[in-house]
């Protein structure tokens, strides 16, 4: 007896559920890896956080992952007004609200304490692959995702068409 090109309907609906789940869970993954590793112009945000200045080595929470360039500080009274870089730091910190990468804001002096002052500064947002090789290894993987749901589909698809 010849079972050449006879497919089971059991692996035809194994097969069919795996296409649809990796087509379903593909394009999510896709879209996430494209803003992981954007690198074009507007990946980048700018930030303008008008906030209460805090005591003398407090830390303030802002929003951002990885700071890119020189960051300002305005007296909020106006916005010729800058506070200079002794008075404060702006650095890349682990947040204590969810433990994630993020920019603090500490303050080094209680000059301003208590007053309002707009900090200004520009960022990547959080998720952002910051380094080449994360970013070539996230394109990979969607790479791999569409292989691994061809690779379901083909081989019994060959052996109907022989």
């Amino acid at each position: 007896m010849n079972k050449k090109g006879q497919v089971s309907i059991g692996f035809l609906i194994v097969a069919a559920i795996a296409v649809i789940i990796g087509l379903v869970l593909l394009s999510p993954i896709a879209s996430n890896v494209d803003q992981t590793t954007r690198t074009v112009s507007g990946t980048t945000a700018v930030e303008n956080q008008t906030i209460t200045a805090p005591a003398s080595g407090s830390i303030v929470e802002s929003s951002g992952q990885e700071l890119v360039g020189i960051p300002k500080v305005y007296n909020e009274s106006g916005a010729s007004l800058v506070i200079t870089s002794p008075n404060y730091t702006i650095s890349e910190c682990v947040k204590t609200s969810d433990s994630l990468k993020g920019i603090c804001y500490k303050a080094l002096t209680a000059e301003y304490e208590g007053k309002n002052i707009n900090v200004s500064y520009t960022y990547y947002p959080a998720g952002y692959a910051d380094d080449a090789g994360s970013r070539s290894i996230a394109g990979i993987i969607v790479l791999l995702a569409a292989i691994g749901i061809a690779v379901v589909c083909i081989p019994k698809v060959k052996e109907l068409l022989d």
